[in-house]
């Protein structure tokens, strides 16, 4: 993983920080593989499920910063 990106605990947080740096948050019942959000090469969230079908939510909380 990344070490620059934070795990975020759920989806509603994950979705307002998405909402902050301007990024349509996709819908959770609609994933169904890894999905990733990138601005100018540097990934800025990423959704993945382990294999237990359990979901993790990251961030790279520096975007929001800069915004």
């Amino acid at each position: 993983m990344d070490n620059l990106l934070t795990e975020i605990r759920g989806y509603s947080l994950f979705h307002e920080y998405l909402n902050v740096v301007g990024v349509t948050s996709p819908n959770p019942a609609q994933i169904t593989q890894d999905w990733e959000y990138k601005s100018a090469n540097r990934l800025i969230a990423r959704i993945s499920k382990d294999p237990q079908g359990n979901t993790h939510y990251y961030i790279d909380a520096r975007a929001i910063s800069v915004n």
